[in-house]
């Protein structure tokens, strides 16, 4: 009888032992503020339409100048205001410090309940190591509903094995999935293939499956899609054409899964030619939700990192991107600091007469000056 009451007890305690590391396994949970996240986040990723929503990632300079820094506040908001009034974008991506982006998440959050409203704000962790000062500061910024994590480090991924073996690598990306969601924000994966691997339905099914499983037993609202960097042969002489070739992710949405989360796929191709309309019709052509239009689209941005010359570009990117308007013509787009109505108008009537939109003589090479900012579509 004792011997049976012992064996007894030792089958309950290993049951609640097994009872207790399953419900740890998956015992994380998503507070208020995060489902609300969760809620504007997926209003922003998904078009009723079913149209692409189109995402922008704006770098926010860190000057070392003690006038440019004071100066930075009133930039920041004003491209903030841009982007969400001229440019129309659906949500929008940021890098940069916690205190240059909270001029952006005042005046987004400040929106609320006007028209055009606020976008939703995904601060990009560039280095995990600062994730929990990075949340300590943004409790005190508004406007932000999510954060960017690189998941192990922007490394390639070319299967749903090799994910595996690096998600055994990185064993503290669910408990700082857990830290975002506690801290009422949303982590969005971003997952770096590599280029020219292919990924069959049921794979791109185990992968997200897996990255469900990483985010502590939660479907994250999205997972970005990156191609990653493909090293060039000596053979290769068209920096411009690989570089087409490779700038959205090569990788099929499948129906069984389209409706668990939002697919988001990065374009980092440079603006002109019809390069970015290319690259955003192979996203939708593949099913994704939306397009994450990397800074890498802005031409030179990395030497002139000028916010209003940054905000006007994407005010006509994302203009044109959306546009149902035939690109068969090419014209010129200008970005100007101070707007002049009368002078812009005219200067507008100018640029269509000049592209032959309207008609012209036939012949004649293009005029177009690429060096000088001049764009045949985007």
């Amino acid at each position: 009888m004792h011997l049976s009451d012992s064996i007894t007890f030792t089958l309950l305690l290993s049951i609640h032992h097994t009872v207790r590391h399953t419900v740890h396994s998956l015992s994380i949970t998503e507070s208020s503020r995060a489902q609300t996240a969760r809620s504007r986040l997926t209003e922003a990723f998904r078009s009723p339409s079913k149209k692409l929503t189109l995402h922008p990632e704006l770098v926010l300079p860190e000057p070392s100048d003690p006038t440019a820094l004071l100066l930075r506040a009133s930039e920041v908001t004003k491209l903030s205001q841009i982007i969400r009034t001229k440019a129309k974008a659906n949500a929008v991506f940021v890098e940069g410090t916690v205190d240059a982006l909270a001029p952006m998440g005042k005046e987004q959050e400040g929106a609320r309940g006007n028209f055009p409203g606020p976008l939703p704000i995904i601060f990009s962790l560039v280095d995990e190591d600062s994730l929990t000062s990075s949340l300590e500061q943004l409790q005190d910024v508004e406007g932000v509903e999510g954060i960017l994590m690189p998941f192990f480090g922007g490394k390639q991924i070319e299967s749903v094995d090799s994910y595996f073996e690096e998600a055994k690598n990185h064993p503290t990306l669910t408990d700082e999935c857990g830290a975002i969601f506690e801290a009422g924000l949303q982590p969005i994966p971003e997952i770096v293939l590599t280029p020219g691997a292919e990924w069959l339905e049921e794979d791109v099914v185990r992968l997200v499956d897996a990255v469900k499983d990483t985010c502590g037993g939660l479907d994250p609202v999205s997972i970005v899609f990156t191609n990653g960097e493909a090293a060039q042969s000596d053979e290769s002489t068209d920096s411009e054409e690989v570089n087409d070739d490779l700038s959205t992710p090569n990788i099929a949405i499948p129906a069984s899964i389209s409706k668990r989360l939002s697919f988001v796929g990065s374009v980092r191709t440079t603006a002109g030619a019809g390069r970015m309309n290319t690259a955003t019709s192979q996203l939708s052509s593949c099913k994704f939700n939306g397009a994450f239009l990397r800074a890498d689209c802005v031409p030179g941005y990395r030497l002139n990192p000028d916010l209003n010359v940054v905000g006007g570009f994407w005010s006509a990117a994302i203009g044109d991107l959306k546009s149902l308007k035939s690109k068969s013509f090419s014209f010129r787009s200008k970005v100007k600091l101070e707007k002049d109505v009368p002078m812009e108008w005219y200067n507008y009537q100018k640029d269509i007469m000049e592209s032959g939109a309207l008609g012209g003589p036939s012949g004649g090479g293009s005029d177009l000056n690429s060096d000088a900012g001049d764009y045949k579509g985007f």
